[in-house]
């Protein structure tokens, strides 16, 4: 990978990475993408028979996988709560930028979205707790810290000011 983005449920991952594969002419990967694509199940259906345990491990072998490819990749938000998924962000080459983003941000952005097992039932205190328990995982990993609370332009002109 040439970049790797992480940050909580809500931070525009998905969305900043395409947005950086157009400007870059690189590849992008979602890795919750490459979880449904290798599962052939849903997020919420590896959830429903696997738990979050089995969708952690499915996601550290996709992340492992897909780290010497090339282009961006747009990591799930839980993915550096695992430490062998922390210490292959840490090893690997490409920056890794953390979208930093507020909780109220965050729960307005996925409060509706039924596709997201974690989230689904949380409310903003809760989502607000999930994001300051992970948060100094989020910060181990990162080379970069983008304010992800404005527009995906700025955020990707920050991102590309700091790597071009």
């Amino acid at each position: 990978m040439d970049l790797i983005l992480i940050g909580f449920m809500g931070s525009g991952k998905s969305t900043i990475s395409q947005l950086l594969g157009q400007r870059l002419a690189l590849p992008v990967t979602d890795l919750d993408q490459v979880i449904v694509d290798t599962a052939a199940q849903s997020i919420e259906q590896i959830f429903a028979e696997q738990g979050e345990v089995g969708f952690r491990q499915l996601e550290a072998q996709a992340l492992a996988q897909q780290l010497d490819r090339p282009g961006i990749l747009a990591t799930g938000g839980g993915v550096p709560t695992q430490a062998p998924n922390r210490e292959l962000l840490k090893r690997h080459p490409a920056p890794v930028v953390l979208l930093e983003i507020d909780p109220e941000t965050a729960y307005d952005r996925v409060k509706a979205d039924e596709h997201r097992p974690i989230a689904k039932n949380l409310d903003l205190a809760e989502l607000a707790a999930l994001k300051l328990e992970r948060q100094a995982h989020y910060q181990n990993c990162a080379d970069l810290i983008i304010n992800a609370n404005q527009t995906p332009t700025a955020i990707v002109a920050e991102i590309l000011a700091h790597y071009h």
